[in-house]
């Protein structure tokens, strides 16, 4: 004899899934005066939460790029002979704190020259008026505006080079703004986070609230945490994937307008779809997760009482 108990199941849960969901649309209607602030704060929150972890992303690959700011170029003269190149390249590689040196011909520095500038400026000089130069890289431990300053002098008094330059500048601005371009971001993201948090649980309590009746009913009559818990966590959920949705939306419209004005963030836009998807899924699992955590405490302090 077959068992048709549980081909009538799943029509039943099927059913039951059908109306939780509906419950959860109703209530967002229903309680519209009530979700809409909430709404519109997340979506604010979300677009502070997306720029602030974009900042983040963009200070993470500016410090990625700090160690072409600890790079040394001496200047040769015009003429040095082949044997001289190999001593004074084996002498800087017996010099503290440098970790590799490369010899760039004439030749290879004009051609770099030209693929970074425009040549009409080589134009109005004969022949080529770039001299070759090593490119010293230091060595990591030593990545300190101190170490750069110190080490361009040792290389200069060598006596080899006609002049040495290093982006002494921009590596003491990186130095000194390098813990707030990462404190402030990471800050702001815990603080937006905690926000939210708070504010989907307070949108909850009070949709609990205005439903407190129907809730209790529901409890009663034997409804399982899951069928009273359902509505309220899939509302929660709608409300962060929508708020977040906008936000992320909104903020990937600026940023591409940004970048058609400045260049420079055109080209560091790499990774930013995955910052904002990643904001999306966070804000909507937060929502889903404090709505279901309310709605648990709710149902544990009403056994409480009754007992």
């Amino acid at each position: 004899m077959i068992n048709t108990s549980k081909f009538n199941y799943i029509p039943m849960v099927l059913g039951q899934l059908g109306y939780l969901i509906s419950e959860s649309f109703r209530g967002l209607k229903q309680h519209r005066t009530v979700v809409l602030p909430s709404l519109v704060t997340i979506f604010l929150c979300s677009i502070l939460l997306a720029g602030s972890l974009t900042a983040f992303g963009g200070v993470v690959k500016l410090l990625s790029a700090e160690k072409a700011l600890y790079t040394v170029e001496a200047f040769l003269p015009k003429v040095v002979p082949p044997d001289s190149i190999k001593a004074i390249s084996d002498n800087l590689l017996h010099t503290k704190r440098i970790e590799s040196v490369e010899y760039v011909s004439a030749d290879s520095a004009l051609a770099d020259f030209r693929r970074h500038f425009s040549g009409e400026m080589l134009d109005l000089v004969e022949g080529n008026p770039l001299p070759p130069f090593f490119r010293i890289k230091m060595k990591k431990e030593a990545y300190s505006p101190t170490d750069l300053v110190e080490l361009r002098m040792e290389i200069f008094r060598k006596g080899y080079f006609e002049e040495v330059q290093a982006p002494i500048e921009w590596a003491e601005r990186v130095a000194k703004w390098k813990f707030k371009m990462v404190f402030w971001p990471l800050c702001l993201s815990v603080l937006l986070l905690a926000t939210l948090s708070l504010i989907i649980c307070n949108s909850v309590r009070l949709s609990l609230f205005s439903r407190q009746l129907l809730v209790e009913n529901m409890k009663y009559t034997g409804g399982s945490p899951f069928f009273i818990e359902f509505p309220f966590v899939l509302e929660g959920l709608i409300l962060g994937f929508v708020g977040s949705g906008l936000a992320v939306t909104l903020m990937a419209i600026l940023v591409n307008a940004v970048g058609e004005a400045i260049p420079i963030v055109a080209d560091n836009r790499g990774g930013l779809g995955l910052v904002l998807a990643g904001v999306v899924l966070l804000v909507t699992l937060l929502s889903a997760y404090f709505s279901y955590r309310t709605v648990r405490r709710f149902l544990t302090v009403k056994n409480f009482e009754q007992e």
